[in-house]
């Protein structure tokens, strides 16, 4: 006869199935929520390294003027979009995506010009232009990050990483920036002169030649322009029309003022001169986190060589050895190095896009044997026991393994074999005039330490 199964079989079956089905439902929505913290903390670390592109016009509105006997402009009209963001900028993609002419009420699309990336920034160059207002908007892209199937390829220097696809970091290297450009008649009222710069105050690091772009308006090349600026020299490249760059060679400690005087000579009175004036504070290159001034052989250092005030990504480190120099590698991630017993030199050398900004020269010690820290001693009447604690680690504050004799004999403990902290537990069953413990800590690096102790129970 067939088998049959009872109502009551079936449900409890029926009951497992869906028992197992939501068991393994919780699972698979924690590793999912795992996985996207995950790829979230990775991102962030990402955007700390690789700082984002930043798109942002040099001035508010650009304004050009022509003469009455004209009808537009007689020569292409430039505009530059200052980028923010990536160290090296020279390989940012600049493309126009919209031109227009602004007439209230109304717009009109314009022709087209050209943007061109000049030294990191973009540079837009239009047809000649008739009076009105104008409205370009411009984007950037850095191919720093790019998206296969699941993954990120992230680019940083000369190295190349593979993360899990993150939404905020996808947009990380595209910004968009609109420039405004006002075209006016003028009659014979000129233009006049101007000079400013992108930030009004800059902190720089002893030891490095200072440099600061100053953008010019007003005129049709800064070659038309004399400059007066003490303490400084003026560097001027035939193909960067808008803007010099004013070099301090020497820069020495604490809060300095320039002012930039400029004077365009064309005879025009005051509209021929403009200036500017910046404050730059020079502060000694320091450590952000202060590196141990002592190693160990056979022991790993650690060496965070990142500088206060300075993109980690401008900096590498170079690892000398007796005097012989190791490689230059990446400021970060940290740099760990086993001295050996050989060495009887360990020194770091931390550069800024080449140059020697900061040293860091590190002793070299045979490693101490681990150091056994009796703390304190009680009484526990409940438990009829005396309860010793005690502290032991290595050089570098890692585990120790512990072994323990007394006597009399077997009437001591120990809570552990291996850690930093160990309790001894002293059995008074046999009610001990005096108990005598003896502790011998043994550290990964062969360093061996022994101490004693006697405690009186009664």
């Amino acid at each position: 006869m067939p088998n049959k199964q009872s109502p009551h079989a079936i449900s409890f079956y029926f009951v497992l199935y869906l028992v197992a089905i939501v068991t393994v439902f919780v699972i698979t929505m924690e590793r999912d929520t795992l996985l996207r913290r995950r790829d979230e903390d990775i991102a962030h670390l990402v955007e700390i390294y690789v700082k984002p592109l930043k798109l942002a016009p040099a001035i508010d509105t650009a304004r050009f003027f022509f003469p009455p006997s004209q009808t537009a402009t007689s020569e292409p009209v430039k505009l530059i979009a200052k980028s923010e963001g990536p160290i090296d900028r020279n390989d940012i993609q600049y493309r126009l995506v919209e031109a227009r002419r602004i007439e209230s009420g109304s717009d009109e699309e314009i022709e087209r010009g050209s943007v061109a990336n000049d030294n990191g920034d973009a540079v837009l160059t239009s047809p000649p232009l008739k009076e009105g207002l104008y409205e370009f908007r411009v984007a950037g892209y850095k191919p720093r990050i790019i998206r296969h199937g699941s993954t990120m390829r992230v680019a940083i220097r000369d190295t190349t990483y593979s993360i899990q696809f993150s939404e905020r970091l996808e947009h990380i290297d595209r910004d968009t920036t609109l420039l405004l450009a006002s075209v006016t008649r003028s009659g014979l009222e000129p233009t006049s002169l101007a000079l400013s710069s992108d930030r009004s105050r800059d902190t720089w690091v002893f030891g490095l030649p200072f440099s600061k772009r100053l953008f010019v308006g007003g005129v049709e090349s800064p070659d038309r322009i004399t400059f007066e600026a003490p303490g400084l020299r003026m560097e001027r490249k035939p193909e960067e029309r808008a803007f010099v760059t004013a070099v301090w060679d020497r820069p020495t400690l604490g809060p300095h003022e320039f002012t930039v005087h400029a004077n365009a000579n064309r005879g025009l009175g005051p509209k021929d001169h403009a200036s500017t004036t910046f404050t730059v504070d020079v502060v000694p290159a320091s450590f952000s986190t202060l590196p141990a001034g002592k190693a160990f052989w056979g022991i790993p250092y650690v060496f965070d060589g990142q500088i206060a005030g300075v993109n980690p990504l401008d900096l590498t480190v170079e690892n000398f050895r007796n005097g012989q120099s190791l490689g230059t590698r990446p400021i970060v991630p940290k740099d760990t190095v086993v001295p050996n017993r050989t060495w009887q030199s360990l020194a770091f050398r931390v550069l800024y896009h080449g140059a020697p900004i900061k040293e860091h020269r590190v002793t070299l010690e045979p490693p101490p044997p681990p150091q056994i820290k009796w703390l304190s001693q009680s009484v526990d009447r409940a438990r009829n026991v005396f309860i010793v604690t005690v502290n032991c680690s290595d050089p570098v504050g890692g585990a120790v393994r512990m072994s323990l004799e007394s006597q009399p004999g077997g009437i001591a403990r120990l809570d552990k074999m291996r850690g930093t902290s160990f309790t001894i537990t002293i059995d008074l069953e046999s009610k001990p005039l005096a108990v005598f413990v003896k502790l011998t800590a043994l550290d990964q690096y062969g360093g061996q330490s022994v101490s004693t102790k006697q405690y009186n129970t009664q």
